[in-house]
């Protein structure tokens, strides 16, 4: 048998970014021949985008041969609280101690509620009773785990402290896996002490600048470990680069390289810092020309003019003495120090 397992797809509109994501990704599950098709949280970004979408959507997901088992997060928490319909083949876990069956597998899901780190352990002991012993065990879970050193742009424009537990808090429940939901920056897994993993798949799409990188789901075959899945949805990739005096076009010139390399889904995000020889004028309007000629470009340009360097007080005096040396290399020495200045700047 064959897992997907992805979150924090936050569908907003009909046919928006998220929207076509999920499009690839039942593509992906039938090309993979998938038998479950799990989603830890976060499939609709608000309520009301539940109810205005999942008429659409219900066909959608009902023309696969898989199934669905979702939960909710803590976007669409009270979404699923409605009788709405999203077909046969889709089935949303309401209750801990509810879990699903099916030959060799049973799934227990915690829908989000804003509860403490302490009330999801006691929860979560309850289930003991309940995890087959004949069986492989299934949890799926949306929140943040404790134990890895997050910060707050590993979850998007999430807000952390949802739902904390510690890997520890699985010991001895006899699950085998933990797939988990709510963590969007990248692909992440823990082993489990007494056997199995606990899985953060990352966001399938960028959903905000703070993910970059491309973007991936966690696809494997029951009884081995996780596995990332590469996906082909938009995303954004950041390249950070410093302009020294000089080598303003020859790093223009290694961007526009660079961009011929990227996949069209991706949004490339340029940082540009550091000096220039030119007027501050001149090199503005010449880099907001460059950014119109590629529609998946972004610049953030905090790029100045030299005197603002070579008017600083150290620079002054660094440059009276270099001159007194009168060094055959003297223009050579200056540019090397300018580029150590920019350097400890950053």
């Amino acid at each position: 048998m064959k897992i997907l397992h992805t979150s924090d797809i936050h569908i907003k509109e009909h046919k928006d970014d998220s929207w076509k994501a999920l499009e690839l990704l039942l593509e992906i599950g039938a090309k993979e021949n998938i038998n479950f098709f799990v989603i830890s949280g976060d499939l609709f970004d608000k309520k009301v985008s539940f109810t205005k979408l999942y008429p659409d959507l219900r066909p959608l997901l009902n023309s696969v041969e898989y199934e669905f088992i979702v939960i909710p997060g803590n976007h669409d928490e009270t979404a699923f609280d409605t009788d709405a319909f999203l077909g046969e083949n889709v089935k949303i876990i309401r209750d801990l101690m509810e879990p699903l069956e099916y030959e060799g597998l049973r799934f227990f899901g915690f829908p989000f509620k804003n509860i403490t780190s302490g009330e999801v352990r006691h929860s979560l002991r309850k289930i003991k009773e309940l995890s087959a012993e004949d069986k492989i065990n299934v949890f799926l879970f949306h929140g943040e785990l404790l134990d890895h050193s997050f910060s707050g742009s590993d979850f998007g424009d999430e807000e952390i402290n949802y739902m904390g537990v510690r890997l520890s808090f699985f010991d001895n429940l006899n699950l085998q896996y933990v797939l988990a939901g709510h963590f969007h920056t990248n692909f992440q897994v823990y082993e489990l002490a007494s056997g199995g993993y606990f899985v953060y798949p990352g966001s399938p799409l960028s959903l905000t600048k703070k993910e970059v990188g491309k973007r991936s789901i966690n696809l494997f075959k029951v009884g081995n470990a996780p596995k990332q899945y590469i996906v082909d949805t938009p995303y954004y990739q950041r390249i950070d680069l410093t302009f020294y005096p000089g080598n303003e076009k020859e790093i223009m010139l290694g961007v526009e390289e660079k961009m011929k390399n990227y996949p069209p889904e991706a949004k490339i995000l340029l940082s540009l810092t550091g000096y220039t020889e030119e007027k501050e004028e001149e090199i503005n309007k010449k880099i907001k020309e460059f950014e119109k000629r590629f529609e998946n470009l972004e610049i953030e340009n905090r790029i100045r003019g030299i005197k603002q360097l070579t008017e600083d007080n150290l620079f002054k005096t660094f440059e009276a003495k270099l001159e007194k040396l009168k060094h055959p290399r003297e223009q050579g020495i200056k540019k090397l120090f300018i580029k150590c200045m920019l350097e400890s700047e950053e």
